[in-house]
């Protein structure tokens, strides 16, 4: 009977054991999740501070910004020009045979095979600066 109530008494305490490093661990991971819950509250934070003093200063700022808001504009006009890229290849146009929907940028209709009709405005060439224009004729 020895035998038994020792190996009852180890898994008592192995069991124990193993409950406190369960809770300690769960513990562990409570902690991290509010931590990086703090975390991001403070960067939305920051990113609002950051959103208000634009809307504030974006005509006034102070020299010490003005890297920073140059930088801005670049980025700002980077996501206009990508916005517009994406605006067009989503666009949708008709087949002006059979009427099916296909992007504006295909060059075949899918279900026909009909050439796309495109629309493109040809620019005006510039003239050549005479100099590179007596280099392109020797």
């Amino acid at each position: 009977m020895a035998f038994f109530d020792k190996l009852k008494k180890d898994l008592t305490a192995a069991g124990q054991l193993t409950a406190e490093k369960a809770k300690k661990a769960a513990d562990i991971l409570a902690l991290k999740e509010q931590i990086r819950q703090d975390k991001l509250e403070i960067r939305d934070l920051t990113n609002k501070i950051g959103q208000i003093y634009i809307e504030l200063h974006r005509d006034d700022y102070e020299k010490d910004f003005e890297d920073v808001f140059t930088a801005l504009g670049s980025v700002e006009e980077s996501l206009a020009q990508k916005e517009k890229e994406l605006k067009l290849l989503n666009e949708k146009i008709s087949c002006p045979e059979c009427g099916t929907e296909m992007s504006a940028t295909s060059n075949y209709c899918p279900n026909c095979g009909t050439s796309a009709p495109y629309e493109t405005e040809l620019k005006e060439e510039e003239p050549l600066d005479e100099t590179v224009a007596d280099d392109i004729k020797e």
